[in-house]
C-alpha cells in the first residue's frame, strides 16, 4: 500500500529536509514565526513507518510544496 500526501504550501529546500525530520526541530525557529507546531509530525510519522517495516520518503521544493510518500507491505505477516 502506498500513501502519498502532497501540499502546495511553503515547501522547503532539499538541504532543510534532514532538520525537518529531526524531533522538535523547527526550520523557522524565531519566536514570532509565522507557522506553529511542535516539530513532531514528520519525525513521528517516519519513525512509525520504519517500525512497521515500511518506507518513508519526502521531497519538497521551496515555495512550491511538499510530497510525503509512505509505502507499507500490507501482506507481511507478524511473526
Amino acid at each position: 500500500m502506498v500513501i502519498e500526501v502532497r501540499d502546495t504550501g511553503i515547501g522547503m529546500a532539499a538541504e532543510d529536509i534532514p532538520a525537518a525530520l529531526a524531533p522538535f526541530e523547527q526550520l523557522d525557529n524565531r519566536f514570532a514565526r509565522k507557522y506553529q507546531g511542535t516539530g513532531l509530525g514528520l519525525p513521528l510519522t517516519k519513525h512509525l513507518v520504519e517500525l512497521l517495516g515500511g518506507r518513508f520518503s519526502i521531497t519538497s521544493v521551496l515555495n512550491r510544496g511538499t510530497t510525503v510518500e509512505i509505502e507499507l507491505d500490507c501482506l507481511r505477516r507478524a511473526a
